[in-house]
């Protein structure tokens, strides 16, 4: 991938090492990457900026990384996001549907997990 076609992603979240753990997966594949803890923060950039990517989990203000998906939603339809959650797959299938998300992660960072969601959005990127 050459730097001008860099994918920009952005990351919300305040642990520093599942920031760390994504943010090095990113980077491995040439990805622009902002990472920032607050919503309020990221809201306001996605308002300024385009990310092809939201990769979302928990935030300083502890807001629900469900409201948050909404929210970056309605600010940036076109920004796929995976989220970062350890709830089961059926309950995020059931709280996500209709938000059109890549999929999510735990937690714990699987990054089998979040390497076929990358290679997935990449693929869909492509074919544009």
């Amino acid at each position: 991938m050459k730097d001008e076609k860099r994918i920009l992603a952005l990351i919300l979240e305040k642990d520093e090492t599942v920031v760390a753990s994504i943010d090095n997966t990113l980077q491995s594949r040439l990805y622009s990457v902002t990472v920032l803890s607050k919503k309020e923060e990221a809201l306001n950039l996605l308002k300024e900026r385009v990310f092809q990517l939201a990769i979302v989990g928990n935030t300083e203000d502890s807001a629900s990384v469900f409201q948050i998906m909404r929210e970056i939603v309605k600010v940036s339809p076109m920004t796929s996001m995976i989220l970062v959650t350890d709830l089961s797959e059926e309950e995020v299938d059931e709280k996500a549907e209709g938000y059109g998300i890549l999929g999510h992660i735990g937690g714990a960072v699987p990054l089998d997990n979040l390497a076929q969601l990358l290679d997935r959005l990449e693929e869909i990127l492509g074919s544009f």
